[in-house]
């Protein structure tokens, strides 16, 4: 499965103004040209944004950039949640405005490490909340300006996540920023290549990084090592084709680059807590 594959056309009524809302229980591993964000409303969802693995528990959020991979898998049942998915365009400025070359260009472009989840008791949590529940209020009513209104919340939420990010401890703002323009470039090219042998020399001479820098800067962006963010990769496609086909785990294993099936056992344990065997029951 190439990343294209996993790419979704997610449908916005109005081209002119590109945003729409989803109340969703669940969602597979995919990703789009779009931002998203998503509020948990009931029960308790498991999510992956790229290599990172969260749960969302009933008022904490997950923000999504775009072209990141991501899925959501529900814990326990009744779960909800709303995801808002919407076009940078909707709230970038022009190359002018100090709002865009500040903060959403670092955001869109990975030039900042921002936060992906904001949870209980979190600064700021319950005034983004008030936000998303205008925000949808006014999409779903579309009242005279609601155009005007939506577009106010985001922008709010925007900056209330920005204050946020700033203040936290585990991402510093300035600390943190990376100058490499290329690691999205990279994390695409891994999705679509998962099943080769990529080495750290290959990745890093696709950034013009040394090895040796590339190893943190890579640990920094993604929080895994290059040959976690593959192994990942690889078994969650064999999740898929566990699940979807009757392919013997040897074929499976063979199929997303592991030529050990013993290998592929143990890494597919470590990552998803069960056996390949144990998924296929």
């Amino acid at each position: 499965m190439t990343v294209n594959m996993l790419k979704e056309k997610t449908w916005l009524p109005d081209q002119t103004f590109p945003i729409n809302i989803f109340f969703s229980t669940s969602f597979p591993l995919h990703w789009h040209d779009h931002i998203e964000w998503v509020f948990m409303k009931k029960g308790k969802l498991r999510i992956q944004i790229d290599a990172d693995i969260e749960e969302l528990e009933p008022g904490e959020l997950a923000f999504i950039n775009s072209k990141q991979l991501h899925g959501g898998w529900p814990l326990v049942e009744g779960t909800e949640f709303v995801s808002i998915v919407f076009n940078e365009g909707l709230v970038r400025g022009s190359e002018l405005d100090v709002t865009e070359n500040h903060y959403f260009l670092p955001y869109l472009t990975n030039q900042d490490k921002w936060p992906t989840k904001i949870q209980k008791n979190d600064p700021y949590l319950e005034e983004i909340s008030h936000s998303f529940s205008r925000l949808v209020e006014e999409f779903e009513s579309k009242q005279p300006a609601h155009e005007l209104i939506i577009k106010a919340e985001l922008l709010r939420i925007f900056g209330l996540f920005f204050r946020y990010a700033s203040q936290n401890d585990e991402s510093p703002r300035v600390s943190r920023r990376v100058n490499e323009r290329d690691f999205p470039h990279l994390l695409h090219l891994l999705r679509e290549r998962f099943r080769e042998s990529i080495t750290v020399d290959e990745a890093a001479q696709i950034v013009n990084l040394s090895p040796n820098h590339f190893c943190r800067v890579f640990k920094q962006m993604t929080s895994k090592t290059l040959i976690e963010y593959i192994h990942l990769l690889r078994i969650n496609e064999a999740e898929r084709l566990l699940m979807e086909t009757n392919d013997p785990i040897w074929e499976i294993a063979l199929q997303v680059g592991f030529s050990s099936t013993a290998y592929f056992g143990r890494v597919f344990k470590k990552i998803k807590n069960l056996s390949p065997s144990e998924i296929r029951k």
